[in-house]
């Protein structure tokens, strides 16, 4: 960055310009009106650009307005397979996006596109090339009452698969809609689902290892009932149902992995903001196969998102999520994970930010005993250098327990990023 001789900055000052010219803190000014603006310019720029100096203006094209956006990131890691024995190599990844949000009165509309391709150069190690696109939309109607609709497809790379030494390519397809409302003091949600999985095959040798009896499609049914007990406080129970049906009735180990899944969790809602928001909530899930040689899997169930802002300065962030994933071990009929994370972000300057992050996934196997565990802890700062360039660093300390203790490894990361933004 080119830095500017102290008379310059004196002459840029006396001219009107302002510091966030350089990406330093403007001065303080009565709340509600820009610090680098004049009482007459006011208004008038506040119609038209954001609060937040460093957040992207976008696009308009009609009534949408778009955000594209280009991430650019260099690093090293010192287990590039994130396995066993591993060992280092640089990396580099290149991240596009695109999010069109709609800009109505009414209703709501939003399309995110994004892609990357992460690319390691110690020539062992295959490249991670993802895709992804999901669209939202709200549909405001009388007495304010909504319906939420999303669709969405995600491609990636899944694990390598016993058997094989490539990773086949798997396409997930989602779609949702809702409708929500509330009567008196009373919230409803009534949700319905669909999701299907799509694998290709992986490889062992240059031979295609067939993965067609992983494709699945899973319908549900979600009920949700609140109650807004004060204007912080919203107790909650919500009901779930799925059906996952696979496209072959038997795996190539002649058992039908197809199944019934039952959710139940209660929890609270809060509406603090901006000191607490999110919401909490304990239940129990299970799934039923229909082999009866697979054994059923039961879970108590912890899932939520809390935002708590101690300070104006300081956010920290709680997530739980507990879920059931199928398998193919002929051994087991799937497994429990458990995730949790925590990051607390301090704004050390308006346009710095530093974070520390935590996180936990513990994931057990049914059947088999095997209970694997992962753990990370990590450091970031970003630096907001303005509208369109934003710097970011990571560190990153990851170590995997597993009971087998041959597949126990440890991997250290360090990141750079750009980030470019319209």
């Amino acid at each position: 960055m080119r830095v500017l001789p102290l008379f310059l900055l004196t002459a840029l000052a006396a001219s009107g310009a302002s510091a966030q010219t350089f990406g330093l803190r403007p001065a303080i000014a009565p709340e509600g009106v820009d610090a680098t603006t004049t009482a007459s310019t006011a208004p008038a720029l506040a119609a038209k650009e954001p609060v937040d100096p460093y957040e992207a203006l976008g696009i308009r094209a009609g009534g949408f307005i778009l955000y594209p956006t280009l991430t650019i990131t260099g690093g090293y890691t010192t287990n590039a397979a994130a396995s066993a024995g591993g060992t280092g190599a640089t990396f580099a990844t290149v991240e596009p996006e695109l999010l069109i949000q709609s800009d109505w009165d009414r209703h709501e509309f939003t399309l995110t596109a994004s892609g990357g391709y992460e690319r390691f150069f110690d020539g062992t190690t295959a490249d991670k090339p993802s895709a992804s696109a999901k669209a939202t939309g709200r549909i405001d109607l009388a007495d304010g009452w909504t319906s939420d609709l999303a669709a969405g497809v995600d491609y990636k790379l899944d694990d390598i698969p016993d058997g094989a030494d490539t990773a086949p390519p798997v396409t997930e397809l989602t779609s949702s809609a809702a409708l929500n409302g509330s009567f008196g003091r009373a919230d409803f949600t009534v949700e319905g689902t669909t999701d299907r999985s799509v694998y290709g095959d992986a490889s062992n040798a240059g031979v295609p290892v067939d993965q067609g009896d992983r494709n699945n499609t899973v319908f549900g049914g979600r009920l949700r009932v609140g109650f807004d007990a004060t204007p912080v406080l919203s107790p909650f129970v919500e009901g779930q149902i799925a059906r996952r049906t696979y496209d072959r009735q038997f795996d190539t180990n002649s058992l039908q992995r197809s199944s019934t899944g039952t959710a139940f969790r209660a929890g609270v809602a809060f509406d603090h903001g901006p000191l607490l928001t999110g919401e909490i909530a304990f239940g129990t899930r299970q799934e039923v196969f229909d082999d009866p040689a697979l054994t059923g899997i039961q879970a108590f169930t912890i899932d939520g998102n809390l935002v708590w802002a101690p300070t104006e300065l300081t956010t920290v962030t709680l997530d739980t999520s507990t879920t059931i994933n199928p398998n193919t071990d002929p051994a087991s009929s799937g497994s429990v994970e458990h995730d949790g994370s925590l990051e607390i972000a301090y704004a050390w300057r308006d346009n710095v930010t530093l974070t520390g992050t935590a996180s936990i996934a513990n994931e057990q196997f049914q059947g088999t005993g095997e209970d694997d565990n992962t753990y990370d802890v990590g450091l970031g700062a970003t630096w907001k250098l303005n509208r369109m360039f934003w710097l970011t660093a990571d560190y990153t300390h990851e170590w995997y327990v597993s009971s087998d203790p041959t597949q126990n490894y440890t991997s250290d990361t360090f990141k750079l990023s750009l980030k470019a933004q319209r």
